[in-house]
């Protein structure tokens, strides 16, 4: 690449990082080219950027911002997975994809401030998102009204079931 090229690559690199809500770095060896379309496809489909980045564009584009701390893992083949929205839905799209085809490899993610391992990645991919959670919170937060209200309404119903009885005893 051209000297411009390169450097419109590294400020690329640092405007991403610094826009993401997430990353997470892998290694795509043993992808072949099909594959790693349908990676690209799955990812596009859920709101992740998936670039595959040269380590020294990517080194320099990082080291300014504040997932500095990820420099060690631009070791060999880097894809960096990048979410705007969500923070693990880079995490749960490869993981996903890794399931089935047992590629790609965590190598580290970076989420709030903070450097996860292969394995941290791994157990983010497996939370929910937060809109499940917030479904998850306000079943928990409805379930108690819901029943009380059911409660009360069955006591109702048995009181009208029984004058209904009566009424028709009497008629």
């Amino acid at each position: 690449m051209a000297r411009p090229e390169k450097v419109a690559h590294v400020e690329m690199v640092t405007q991403v990082i610094n826009s993401a809500r997430s990353v997470v770095l892998s290694d795509l060896t043993g992808l072949d080219v099909a594959k790693v379309t349908e990676l690209r496809r799955r990812c596009r489909a859920e709101g992740v950027e998936l670039r595959v980045v040269k380590n020294t564009l990517a080194r320099r584009g990082i080291k300014d911002t504040a997932a500095a701390a990820l420099l060690p893992y631009f070791e060999g083949p880097t894809a960096i997975a990048i979410s705007r929205e969500a923070e693990n839905t880079p995490a749960k799209v490869l993981a996903k994809f890794a399931e089935e085809f047992e590629l790609p490899r965590f190598k580290a993610g970076f989420l709030d401030g903070n450097v996860i391992d292969a394995t941290g990645v791994l157990a983010l991919s497996k939370l929910p998102t937060k809109p499940e959670l917030v479904s998850q919170l306000m079943a928990c937060v409805e379930g108690p009204g819901r029943n009380l209200v059911s409660v009360m309404q069955g006591s109702l119903r048995n009181l009208m079931s029984v004058l209904k009885q009566v009424s028709e005893k009497q008629s």
